[in-house]
């Protein structure tokens, strides 16, 4: 049976106050952008991310934090948000994937990492494997594609790439730009970073030197 799914992002919001709050099971990666929490009774600081896919218990482990999280679901599942006291959801992006044949029991490699790229790059032509959600930590960015195309994206801002598309994208001239990507590839790409550069160029924005892995995990939809 072949059924689309849809990318997810949310922006949760938990105050030192909060009493927990409680989310139905998903496919889902979290990323601590602010603060600390507890997930699953697990404690995580800022910059820290976890894979998980059963029912989550999500609670401030000190003051206000804020939570980053990439959901895969059903285009038409109501929106996955927090119902725990002190805790608030803002749902920043939802794509549904079209450019991926996922029948049901096919396995897919959700991965979340960050590229970092330093002030005035610009990447030229490329394609990825997969579709995924961008969401900017710092800097600004722009990205020209057929798709979707954003400019001066702020920390916060989120953009999709459906991997198929051909993107150039670029940095600011001033700073260092950083933003983490949630998203579905073929398993063959697990530990490795992707990016097919169709102009030639030398040098690939994900380098080993600029690219953080936080976690591929293998799932079956």
């Amino acid at each position: 049976e072949l059924l689309p799914y849809a990318l997810n992002l949310y922006h949760d919001q938990i105050g030192g106050g909060a009493t927990g709050a409680a989310l139905p099971a998903a496919h889902r990666m979290f990323y601590v952008r602010h603060g600390r929490v507890e997930i699953n009774g697990q404690v995580l600081g800022a910059d820290d991310a976890i894979y998980a896919e059963s029912t989550v218990s999500l609670r401030s482990a000190g003051g206000w934090s804020q939570v980053w999280r990439w959901e895969l679901a059903p285009p038409n599942a109501a929106p996955a948000l927090l119902a725990g006291e002190n805790a608030m959801t803002h749902q920043r992006m939802a794509r549904i994937i079209t450019t991926l044949h996922m029948p049901q029991g096919s396995q897919w490699l959700f991965r979340l990492d960050q590229i970092n790229t330093p002030a005035g790059r610009i990447a030229d032509r490329h394609q990825h494997p997969g579709p995924g959600i961008r969401c900017l930590l710092e800097g600004s960015f722009n990205v020209q594609q057929d798709a979707e195309s954003v400019r001066n994206v702020a920390p916060g801002d989120a953009w999709w790439e459906t991997g198929s598309d051909t993107v150039i994208a670029w940095s600011s001239q001033q700073m260092t730009t950083r933003f983490l990507r949630g998203m579905i590839l073929p398993t063959e790409c697990e530990g490795n970073p992707t990016g097919t550069w169709l102009s030639g160029a030398a040098v690939a924005a994900t380098a080993k030197g600029n690219w953080k892995l936080y976690a591929d995990k293998i799932i079956t939809v």
